[in-house]
């Protein structure tokens, strides 16, 4: 009979604590239910708090932990369940993606860079997608395109300048559409220019502008990007140079005004003479001078008058 009412003594103890327990963020969070119950409760005391003007009770309410606890959990679980939603529909989506760029690898087996990239301008449904609404068929298909025209691009590279335009050329008789291969072409031309050009001397840049920039190729990537940032790069280090040293500016604007009157005292025709001139004012070093000469606040320079030493 002890022994029961012993039993009875600890069960009823066990079930007061249980009671009592506080109720915080991890048992909300782990009994979801109760949380919306418990924030739907505090919400209503607040709004009777609120109605009855009862400062002290809003602010009793708002201090709650259980209430806190409660709201907080809510919001975590909302976050959580949007992390995983968001996780599931990724892997869905990458699934998918590798699917479609598996039916495509067997589609395009067989086929050269320029087959395969032609492939790729067939498929209508990928021209108008938005970088943020692709389908997983759009989106395979244009890591593939990208590897094809890579690898376009590295085959046509190996072959030399010219004979890159001349394959350029052939590829662009027909079909000039942005991504094709006429645009794959045009690429690795702006490229092995770039390439080619990286370390020469402003000199050796402007000797091969007739190439880079030739009448079939000035309004192409390859002149107006590869030659002229290789031109610029040059041309504003000698202009720096000269705006910062002065003998090598002075020797070399009078250098300049030598030149002009050399050719000047040949007695050429007016058309010959002026071309002549043309070529030393926009040539190295003479163009760069003469920018410095702007540089240094002094004007805009004529060449007609040397500077004293």
């Amino acid at each position: 009979m002890k022994a029961l009412k012993n039993v009875l003594i600890i069960l009823t103890t066990a079930m007061v604590l249980t009671g009592c327990e506080e109720k915080n963020e991890e048992y909300y969070l782990n009994n979801i239910d109760s949380a919306n119950k418990k924030v739907e409760q505090c919400n209503q005391d607040l709004e009777k708090a609120f109605m009855a003007r009862d400062k002290g009770g809003i602010e009793k309410i708002e201090k709650d932990l259980e209430c806190r606890a409660a709201m907080s959990a809510i919001k975590k679980d909302k976050k959580i369940k949007y992390e995983l939603e968001k996780k599931r529909k990724e892997d869905e989506r990458k699934q998918a993606v590798e699917s479609e760029m598996s039916a495509i690898k067997k589609q395009i087996s067989g086929m050269s860079w320029g087959e395969s990239v032609n492939e790729y301008l067939k498929v209508d449904e990928c021209k108008s997608s938005f970088s943020f609404n692709k389908s997983p068929k759009c989106e395979a298909w244009e890591t593939i395109y990208k590897e094809q025209v890579d690898e376009g691009k590295k085959e046509l590279k190996q072959l030399s300048f010219n004979e890159i335009k001349e394959k350029m050329q052939s590829l662009c008789k027909l079909d000039k559409r942005t991504g094709s291969n006429c645009s794959v072409a045009e690429k690795a031309l702006e490229e092995k220019a770039a390439d080619e050009l990286a370390n020469a001397d402003i000199q050796t840049i402007e000797s091969t502008k007739s190439l880079y920039c030739a009448d079939d190729l000035v309004f192409l990537p390859v002149c107006s990007i590869s030659w002229e940032k290789a031109w610029k790069k040059e041309n504003d280090k000698y202009i720096k140079f000269y705006t910062e040293n002065n003998a090598e500016f002075i020797t070399t604007y009078n250098s300049c005004i030598d030149k002009l009157e050399a050719i000047k005292s040949q007695k050429l025709d007016w058309n010959k003479e002026s071309k002549l001139q043309k070529a030393i004012k926009e040539g190295y070093p003479c163009s760069q001078v003469k920018d410095a000469y702007t540089k240094r606040g002094m004007g805009y320079s004529w060449f007609d008058k040397k500077i004293e030493e």
